[in-house]
């Protein structure tokens, strides 16, 4: 579809934190992605509808002008939860957007009077007329072409109706195809690993470790039964499901968090259609989870380990374009990632000593599996850890900056031939990528207008 994850993910506007973009900079030694220098693309793309924020210190980090509408989630069901994390010495906030980004709130949402605000609605939409964009649906981009100097100069496509077809570039080419197809359309046109593509006979263009670096945020799910409540209609034009948000550390001394806290405030029936059709656990796990739960209001807690240290990564299964590539994700190849997410998990889980829960008799629903391990123990946690754990669909680090691209996301060892998209990205955000990406895109607009003298 159009506007890519932004079309289909969960809404939140999260940006992450300065230090993730200062370490990008120290990465690519290029101080244009510190966070005062990428701040003001956050901003430049926002269009926030919030007169609360609007009232307090934070709103410097914020604008009313950008295409990207954002508003903030108010909803009186996530007063008791809120509470119960503040009970746990957590600041709660109006804003994680800003300097200081630890603490529980009601997150911001790309959403605006009514609708998603995926890209291609707030950004493609209002400018689809111009005469300079074309868009061709339904077609898939085989190969990149260069000429006898190593610059792009073409690309070569399949349309719908199986119709080969060559588009030769004026200036230069720009792959946006995200962190699974960007590294996939580069290794077919000849940039990537040296072995990997002489085993396939694809003639080497560039040397590049293209495909490696895969990163992906792991988290693990934790599900609370709570106070019993009536059935409720929902409208699909409100806020989706309510949610507290929380960004938390297990240093006093550190500034940026080790992990998200979302928590969703739901149904039984809401509870059974994410276990099994969202996040496809074991139909065992759900059914004994929904009948604990049947009548009663539920929290979903989602747990992210935002700093994961276990890689992956993309090899092509074979040169025919239209065949997936194999993608090895890596989950907890590196051990550390696994004991912090029982760690994090755990952290979470003493809310069941706070007022609010204990004063609902709250029921923490454990899977199957890990009931016959002593509470409490290493190895309970680490049971329920590896039991709940799921992917969030952050992908990046494919094509990244410092090794694939450069600063201005030129691929190295080639000319006119950029990327921009979340594979570019080289060290995880601490949150979603959504909001990151776009403002990547930002950045490389400007990149582009400023090399081809366009005026800004």
């Amino acid at each position: 579809m159009l506007g890519g994850c932004s079309s289909m993910n969960y809404m939140y506007y999260v940006r992450g934190n300065p230090y993730d973009y200062d370490n990008w900079a120290s990465i690519t030694n290029d101080d244009t992605w510190s966070y005062n220098n990428v701040l003001p693309y956050f901003i430049k793309s926002e269009r926030l509808q919030d007169p609360n924020i609007w009232n307090t210190p934070n709103a410097a980090f914020h604008s009313s002008e950008g295409y990207l509408g954002v508003t903030k989630q108010y909803e009186k069901r996530t007063n008791k939860y809120l509470q119960a994390f503040s009970e746990l010495g957590y600041n709660v906030v109006l804003d994680t957007n800003g300097n200081y980004t630890l603490g529980f709130t009601e997150p911001l949402l790309t959403m605006a009077n009514g609708y998603r605000q995926s890209t291609a609605k707030t950004f493609l939409s209002p400018i689809e007329n111009r005469s300079n964009l074309y868009v061709l649906k339904h077609t898939l981009v085989t190969k990149i072409n260069f000429d006898e100097y190593n610059s792009a100069v073409s690309i070569e496509a399949i349309k719908e109706n199986k119709e080969k077809i060559t588009i030769s570039a004026n200036k230069e080419i720009i792959v946006s195809a995200g962190a699974i197809n960007s590294p996939q359309l580069l290794m077919l046109s000849g940039i990537g690993p040296k072995k990997h593509l002489e085993d396939l006979n694809i003639n080497v263009i560039a040397d590049l470790p293209v495909g490696e670096n895969l990163q992906n945020h792991i988290s693990g799910i934790s599900t609370y039964a709570l106070e019993k409540i009536p059935e409720q209609s929902k409208n699909p034009h409100k806020y989706p499901q309510p949610t507290v948000m929380g960004f938390a550390t297990m240093s006093n001394l550190q500034v940026y968090p080790d992990y998200q806290s979302v928590n969703l405030i739901v149904d039984s029936d809401y509870l059974l259609e994410n276990c099994a059709f969202t996040n496809s656990f074991k139909k065992e796990i759900c059914n004994t989870f929904y009948k604990q739960a049947k009548g009663r209001e539920v929290m979903i807690s989602q747990t992210v380990v935002l700093h994961p240290k276990s890689r992956g990564r993309i090899l092509l299964r074979s040169i025919n374009p239209s065949v997936h590539p194999e993608i090895f994700t890596g989950y907890f190849s590196d051990a550390a990632d696994l004991e912090n997410l029982a760690l994090y998990i755990e952290h979470v889980n003493r809310v069941m000593m706070t007022s609010y829960f204990q004063g609902v008799n709250a029921t923490f629903l454990i899977p199957p599996d890990c009931i016959s391990n002593e509470p409490d123990s290493e190895e309970f946690w680490r049971c329920y850890a590896l039991c709940m754990a799921m992917p969030m669909n952050h992908y990046i680090g494919t094509c990244a900056m410092g090794s694939v691209v450069d600063g201005r996301l030129k691929v190295f060892d080639v000319q006119r031939l950029r990327v921009v998209d979340g594979s570019v990205i080289p060290n995880m955000t601490s949150g979603n990528t959504n909001v990151p990406i776009i403002m990547v895109a930002e950045k490389a607009a400007d990149f582009i207008k400023a090399e081809n003298s366009y005026s800004h």
